[in-house]
């Protein structure tokens, strides 16, 4: 019964993903006009030679920290790894224009929920494949590693845990730009309880939902289509697994670690745990949010991400 209905679940999640090019973006927001500015330089530093370095340098001084030593970029300019990486990315991103129409989006999606928001120059770079750093904003500059987005099949992820591979695919661009802006946007919660800690992920996933609406849900959330079938599926159970066991008012920092970060699965120290997808709690705090957003619609989302954990739980009658 249970796989009857987890591949019926699979089903609606599919028909829902085909129906989002019928999603449409607000005229208000596509009336708003952005000046960015888009530097490419992966392209521009892999066609540069060792005699370019001080012409680099002063056309992009930001790039070169001061504690670098010339020696080590020319080292960089002409090392075998540096050249395989750019080639890579050269050829997974040599067209780049439809990233760029996305990203304008996204940020046009910001200006309108946050008007004071201005945006950045966006800088793409090609690096060693730091997992932990695809994505940085940095006052009014955002850095792109592109080498983390190459397909998580890609031959420079082996040996990563399937886990962090499937997050390095060119979907997940999107969603790591907005992850930079809820942390920047997003109140931090006012309890240490895992019940605030829930809604406060919850508040930042529905910031990327409502400034990405065009995104397939279970790219917002960083899972498969499989894995966020089985969170719905199994959403009933895994609250009642945090009320049975009195944690939603508990402080146990491991919560966090079990429940909240990524990992290969989410850890009820059950026989189901390696079927579960990761970060469950971060889900079920999404649920929480959306079930307050449905039963207030006039709520702005600013006012939704300021408003106390426990009162925006409390107001959001949430039922799984």
């Amino acid at each position: 019964m249970k796989k009857i209905s987890f591949v019926i679940i699979s089903i609606l999640l599919i028909f829902s993903y085909s129906c989002k090019d019928s999603i449409e973006v607000k005229p208000e927001v596509k009336r708003i006009e952005l000046d960015m500015q888009f530097i490419r330089f992966d392209s521009i530093f892999s066609e540069a030679d060792p005699e370019d370095l001080e012409s680099l340098k002063k056309s992009y001084p930001f790039m070169f920290k001061t504690n670098i030593p010339d020696s080590l970029w020319k080292i960089k300019i002409l090392d075998t790894l540096q050249e395989e990486i750019e080639k890579e990315v050269y050829q997974k991103f040599k067209d780049f224009g439809s990233y760029k129409d996305d990203i304008e989006l996204f940020f046009k999606h910001l200006k309108y929920f946050f008007p004071e928001q201005q945006p950045p120059t966006v800088i793409t770079l090609a690096e060693y494949v730091d997992y932990k750093a695809k994505v940085i904003l940095d006052n009014d500059m955002l850095f792109i590693s592109l080498d983390n987005y190459l397909g998580e099949d890609h031959r420079f992820y082996e040996g990563f845990q399937d886990y962090i591979a499937q997050q390095q695919a060119p979907h997940q661009i999107l969603p790591d730009i907005a992850e930079q802006y809820a942390n920047r946007l997003v109140p931090l919660p006012q309890s240490r309880d895992f019940l605030s800690q829930l809604v406060y992920e919850g508040k930042k996933l529905y910031f990327k939902q409502q400034t990405l609406p065009l995104a397939e849900p279970h790219h917002t959330m960083g899972y498969s289509k499989e894995e966020l079938a089985w969170a719905d599926e199994y959403e009933f159970m895994v609250w009642q697994y945090f009320v049975e066991r009195n944690l939603l008012y508990s402080t146990d920092s491991d919560l966090k670690r079990r429940f909240l970060r990524p990992a290969p699965f989410t850890k009820f120290y059950l026989e189901v745990d390696s079927e579960s997808p990761p970060r469950l709690g971060q889900f079920i705090g999404w649920e929480i949010v959306r079930a307050y957003a449905e039963r207030h619609p006039e709520k702005e989302l600013k006012d939704i991400l300021n408003l106390n954990e426990q009162e925006l739980f409390n107001q959001s009658k949430y039922k799984p």
